[in-house]
Parts: C-alpha cells; sequence; structure tokens
C-alpha cells in the first residue's frame, strides 16, 4: 500500500486542526462553567455576609453581640455568635430557629416565649423575669440556668444544668424527673416537696 506524504501531511493537519478546535470549544466550556460557579459562590457569600449586617453595630472585637433595650427585629437565621449574646430588656420576641451562642444568653427581662428549636449555649442562660412559658425537652445549659420570676409552671422532663439552678419567686413546684444540675438549687421562696428519684443534684438544695 502506497502512502502520499502530502495526502498523509494533510489529514495529520486536519486532524490536528479539529483537535485544536474541539479542545478550544471544551475550555471554552469549562471557562463558562467555571465563570457562572463562581458568580453562585460570590452571591451565596454575599447572601450570607450581608444578612448578619443588622448586628455589625451591635457586635464588639470578641464577638459579643448586645441588643439590649433595642427594639424588635428579625434576627437572621440561623445565627452563630462567638461570644455572649444579651438581650436584656429588648423587644425582640422570637429567636432564630437555630442559634448557637459559645458564650452567655441574657434574655432577662425579654419578650421572648419560647427557645429555639436548635438552641447551643456554652454559658450560663439568664431568663429572670421574661415572658418564657416553656422549656425545651432535653435542654442542656453548660453554666447557670436562671428562671427567678418567670411565669413557668413546669420544667421539662430531662434538663441538664452544669451550674447553679436558681428558681426564685417562679411558681414551679415540683423538679423533673431526669434533672441534672451540677452546682445548687436555689428555691427563694418557693416550696418543692419531693425530689424524682432519677434526679441528680450535686450540689446543695437552698430555700
Amino acid at each position: 500500500m502506497v502512502i502520499n506524504a502530502n495526502s498523509l501531511s494533510t489529514r495529520l493537519k486536519t486532524k490536528t486542526l479539529t483537535g485544536q478546535v474541539n479542545t478550544t470549544a471544551a475550555l471554552r466550556h469549562i471557562a463558562i462553567w467555571l465563570l457562572l460557579s463562581l458568580l453562585s459562590m460570590n452571591q451565596s457569600v454575599a447572601k450570607s455576609v450581608t444578612v448578619p449586617q443588622l448586628l455589625l453595630n451591635h457586635t464588639d472585637s470578641y464577638g459579643n453581640v448586645s441588643l439590649r433595650r433595642s427594639a424588635e427585629l428579625v434576627l437572621p437565621d440561623p445565627l452563630v455568635v462567638a461570644g455572649n449574646l444579651n438581650l436584656e430588656n429588648s423587644q425582640i420576641r422570637q429567636l432564630p430557629n437555630s442559634l448557637t451562642v459559645n458564650g452567655n444568653l441574657n434574655l432577662a427581662y425579654s419578650n421572648i416565649e419560647y427557645l429555639p428549636a436548635q438552641l447551643r449555649i456554652g454559658g450560663y442562660l439568664n431568663l429572670a423575669h421574661s415572658k418564657i412559658v416553656a422549656i425545651n425537652e432535653g435542654l442542656q445549659v453548660n453554666g447557670d440556668l436562671s428562671l427567678m420570676g418567670t411565669k413557668l409552671t413546669k420544667l421539662p422532663a430531662r434538663l441538664y444544668v452544669g451550674g447553679n439552678l436558681y428558681l426564685a419567686n417562679s411558681t414551679i413546684t415540683e423538679l423533673p424527673q431526669f434533672l441534672f444540675v451540677k452546682g445548687n438549687i436555689y428555691l427563694g421562696g418557693i416550696t418543692i416537696t419531693h425530689i424524682p428519684e432519677h434526679a441528680q443534684i450535686e450540689g446543695m438544695i437552698y430555700q
């Protein structure tokens, strides 16, 4: 079989050009895909950065957020606070469905009635004199839990308190079945007539 050199050269050039065209087209598609991906990522980042902007002027260099005595507003959801979150005496009525506070959560004298479904607290939880009407089942508070002056009549069956539990001037009359308190319980005038069999209180109970 005889192969013409000129014909072979032409074929090779054609294949090379075709390959270059296909490669260029492929690279173009990849470039367009990357551009669209970057635009999408930028939009997502913009949203995640823009939403918490309303807290920018209320956040210090340690990650503490203070909205004490603030007017009613809608907080970002989910919300993660690196330090403490202070909503004492604020007009805020609802917390984000997912809330993580690595420090303390202060809701004293607030209008909060219910806690978030997904709540994580690194420090204490202060609900003193707030409008809270229910505590989440299985709530875990690593620090103190203050329910002083609230209208709560019942605590959840499972409740973990890593510090002290303050119940003074509340309307609670009994302790939950699976209560765990690492510190003391301060009743402050209320009467508890029975301590459940499975309750664990490592500190003292003070009247």
